[in-house]
């Protein structure tokens, strides 16, 4: 004999629970996935920042170092410019490059002899410029338009760019300024 008191839950009632129950879960991991992307996006950029400040640091050192014979303001430029008597004297390199782990045996990075292993998915770019003194001009071409002059330069525009990978999008991080050569007079 059949009871038609007794009551539960059909198949289709619990099919339409686990179907609600499965769009809370993948919403909740929708949310995690999001969350450890921007996590890593934020190290990332960490990183891009810290190898633009090492950077900046870097090239200091050699504007202030006291060895002039083998660093100083003359080396304060991109590979094959500054000349002193005919001979280039720039140490950065020009264009994209691998950031490498270590500094190599002139402890600057940036030039050519870094070692170690790169790391991954960052590039550095160092653009040093000249800049023409208007009150003090230095000898052409650096000067053209403006007039020259028999003043060395004092004034360089340093741009900093690190280019690293953040998830599917190429990012870059920036650090412009401009270095001077000029003593402070006591």
């Amino acid at each position: 004999m059949k009871n038609n008191s007794e009551s539960g839950f059909s198949y289709i009632d619990v099919m339409i629970a686990l179907v609600i129950l499965m769009v809370g879960i993948l919403g909740l991991l929708s949310g995690i996935t999001a969350s450890i992307v921007q996590t890593r996006s934020q190290q990332q950029q960490l990183l891009a920042k810290q190898i633009t400040t090492t950077t900046m640091e870097s090239i200091m050192s050699v504007k202030e170092t006291s060895d002039a014979s083998r660093l100083g303001w003359n080396a304060v430029g991109n590979v094959g410019s500054n000349p002193v008597a005919g001979v280039p004297q720039g140490i950065f390199l020009i264009g994209f490059q691998d950031v490498l782990t270590n500094a190599g045996a002139d402890e600057v990075v940036g030039t050519a002899d870094d070692t170690g292993a790169p790391v991954q998915g960052v590039q550095r770019r160092i653009v040093i410029t000249d800049l023409c003194d208007p009150d003090r001009p230095s000898p052409a071409p650096l000067c053209d338009p403006g007039p020259a002059g028999p003043f060395p330069v004092r004034f360089r525009s340093v741009q900093i760019t690190i280019r690293y990978q953040s998830g599917s999008v190429m990012q870059q991080e920036v650090l412009n300024t401009v270095l001077t050569d000029y003593a402070v007079q006591n």
